[in-house]
């Protein structure tokens, strides 16, 4: 956990040498990408550090589909038409339901003013980006681009059994056997035995470092090397 703390510690210091413009959708978006990563990565530590073990892999998992984005933005800035369509698709998809006023959460979204008008822009803006050739992607289509399949079908798997209450991530959280694994008493807030953990210590701390070495490196500081292993 030290080097993962330490690494947080450097990636701050070293915030003051990121310069970025702030008209530049590309770089918006690469640089907001990395703050949640970096953000991800001191939750992790502070969850590790309460033994609030159970909400690691859902945190890892978001840290890694920020890295996923940020990988894929930062070799072909054409990607963030593609987040675009993502970003149109769902808000779209909260205003068909919102229309019908029958949704009680969404019944001031549905009464707001101007409310059609923001809709038709939306719609407007969707028909352009796709007719550009941008679309809406999937998960393992993110990874797919990335060259991550390997990670998508294996770390990223693993964490989204948490994400969705699968069955094998319940039972390894809840579920602690005997000795002669005969029987299983159910525990909840049991402690984390020593590096029971540290898989999603190690998932943070991989991919914050890459991460640091491709937004030093896209916006020029000449301080990648200062984020590799030794």
């Amino acid at each position: 956990m030290d080097s993962y703390h330490n690494l947080v510690v450097k990636v701050l210091d070293n915030f003051r040498h990121l310069k970025f413009d702030k008209k530049h959708a590309w770089h918006l978006t690469l640089v907001t990408l990395y703050c949640s990563i970096v953000e991800y990565s001191d939750t992790i530590l502070k969850l590790n550090k309460e033994d609030k073990s159970i909400g690691l892999p859902l945190i890892a998992r978001g840290l890694l589909e920020a890295y996923v984005d940020l990988k894929n933005l930062s070799e072909d800035k054409a990607y963030g038409y593609n987040l675009e369509v993502n970003y149109l698709a769902e808000w779209l998809k909260v205003a068909k339901e919102a229309g019908t006023l029958k949704n009680p959460f969404l019944k001031d979204i549905g009464e707001a003013k101007e409310f059609g008008e923001q809709v038709e822009e939306w719609e407007s803006e969707l028909v352009k980006m796709k007719e550009n050739g941008a679309n809406k992607l999937n998960q393992f289509q993110k990874f797919d681009l990335a060259g991550m399949t390997d990670e998508y079908r294996s770390i990223y798997n693993f964490l989204c059994a948490h994400s969705h209450n699968n069955k094998r991530s319940l039972f390894e959280r809840f579920f602690v056997l005997n000795e002669d694994k005969t029987d299983f008493k159910l525990e909840m807030f049991r402690e984390s035995e020593t590096g029971e953990n540290q898989e999603y210590l190690d998932i943070g701390e991989e991919y914050l470092m890459l991460s640091s070495q491709i937004i030093h490196r896209v916006l020029e500081t000449g301080l990648e090397s200062e984020f590799k292993n030794t």
